[in-house]
């Protein structure tokens, strides 16, 4: 099952609502207040700063709003591999690093969209979930080749959230965190590791990746 993305606040829409509001509120104080023009800048000032107010809710809520969540349950015993991925990381690589550990009946493979600065401000993510998109491709299609039963998702721009997700779909019994080296990382959480385990009683450990050679990926996944 692919877990369902949760909604996100858009600070564009945030903005443009409380804009609104605003030129409302300066429409009927014109018409039946008529203030002097320090009236004026006083209600200027004010708005400016619950402009930049709304503009900071969304971000300050996306990132403390990621809470432990019932993982899906399992009966029969298997071992299941959750992975969760940077997608610069090397899909080659990452097959590598589970094959080595082995053992896992099902693996399946979330890759968190890696947002810009800009994604914030422009809600334009589909050149990232295509980055995303192709990531997770790749690495399902190189575990598959050694045989192992793979399934992928992409998440959310938030990778704590995209584990957290995965989890109430997919019944892990261990989660592996791939990320590239520290001075290449990516990932908004600082402390992933120790975040992650917060959240969850499962196993959880963290491995580093080089970033992906796209054309060789590429050759080897065609």
């Amino acid at each position: 099952m692919t877990p369902v993305p949760r909604p996100t606040i858009s600070v564009r829409f945030m903005l443009v609502s409380v804009g609104a509001i605003l030129v409302a509120d300066a429409l009927v104080v014109w018409f039946f207040i008529e203030p002097p023009p320090l009236g004026w800048v006083g209600f200027a000032i004010v708005a400016t700063i619950v402009l930049v107010l709304a503009g900071l809710t969304p971000l300050v809520f996306e990132r403390t709003r990621v809470s432990a969540g019932v993982p899906a349950g399992t009966r029969d015993g298997d071992e299941r591999l959750l992975v969760v991925a940077d997608p610069v990381c090397s899909g080659v690589a990452l097959s590598d690093e589970v094959a080595r550990r082995g053992g896992a009946a099902a693996v399946h493979v979330v890759v968190p969209l890696r947002v810009t600065p800009l994604h914030f401000l422009t809600d334009d993510e589909c050149a990232e979930r295509r980055e995303a998109e192709e990531a997770m491709s790749i690495a399902v299609a190189l575990l598959r080749r050694r045989g192992v039963r793979a399934t992928g998702s992409v998440g959310t721009d938030k990778p704590l959230e995209s584990m957290i997700d995965a989890l109430a779909a997919f019944a892990a019994t261990r989660v592996m965190l791939v990320t590239p080296p520290d001075s290449d990382s990516y990932w908004l959480e600082r402390g992933l590791l120790e975040r992650a385990r917060a959240l969850t009683p499962l196993p959880i450990e963290q491995v580093l990746v080089g970033e992906a050679a796209f054309d060789h990926d590429r050759a080897v996944r065609g």
